[in-house]
């Protein structure tokens, strides 16, 4: 873990932030992930998240011993059809709300967990990465996340080589961004990522708000921890 100086500023970088919990709802016994979940009970996985994100975040991120949460895999991957890994969900949001959601909400509502991964599968055909209903709509205009959401490793080139709804590496990355995801998980080069962003605020494809928004959700949690 991360020390500290005479000047009580953090010093050396220890492990500030845990890819955990997996909070999907498994359903199907095929599913190759189904062991690193809680089960295919959506509150008993909640109240399990919930107390695994309260004891890694702890009452303050600014202590040297204390570790941003990360509940994964946001959201609904633990239905895949043919129980394959990064495979469609088919589910409407009746059940996506009722079941699927559930298990993640009390670590955010109540945890405040300060991340999310976002996952690389669509749902009802809607690509998580490029979703604002799920990562605006439900995760910050209802649930009150105040964290950022970083991609899944591959999930936003997921939208240019397979759900195909980006015509380039550009056009995947600001997709993403505009739709609610605030970083990446090395799914691009940097320069890519970059100029993507940077030409984006040039020819308004991606706007400047929308840029800001993403990079203070970031540092928000960087100045949390000190």
């Amino acid at each position: 873990m991360a020390g500290w100086n005479a000047n009580n500023h953090r010093v050396c970088c220890g492990v500030d932030m845990i890819l955990v919990p997996v909070l999907d709802v498994a359903r199907d016994a095929r599913w190759g992930r189904v062991e690193e979940d809680f089960g295919e009970d959506s509150f008993l996985s909640g109240v399990m998240g919930l107390n695994y994100v309260q004891g890694m975040q702890g009452d303050s991120l600014a202590t040297g011993h204390n570790v941003i949460a990360e509940p994964k895999h946001f959201a609904a991957h633990g239905s895949p059809e043919s129980g394959l890994n990064t495979s469609p969900v088919h589910a409407g949001e009746r059940e996506v709300r009722t079941v699927m959601l559930k298990s993640f909400e009390p670590a955010i509502r109540e945890g405040h967990a300060m991340a999310v991964m976002v996952a690389y599968h669509d749902i009802d055909g809607v690509p998580c990465t490029s979703n604002p209903w799920l990562l605006n709509t439900v995760l910050r205009d209802e649930w009150g996340f105040q964290g950022f959401a970083l991609s899944d490793l591959g999930a936003i080139r997921r939208l240019l080589e397979d759900h195909h709804v980006a015509d380039t590496a550009a056009d995947a990355v600001r997709l993403a961004i505009n739709s609610g995801v605030d970083m990446q998980f090395y799914d691009f080069p940097h320069d890519v990522f970059q100029n993507a962003i940077i030409d984006g605020v040039k020819n308004s494809s991606l706007p400047v708000a929308v840029l800001d928004r993403a990079v203070s959700r970031v540092l928000r949690a960087k100045f949390m921890l000190g």
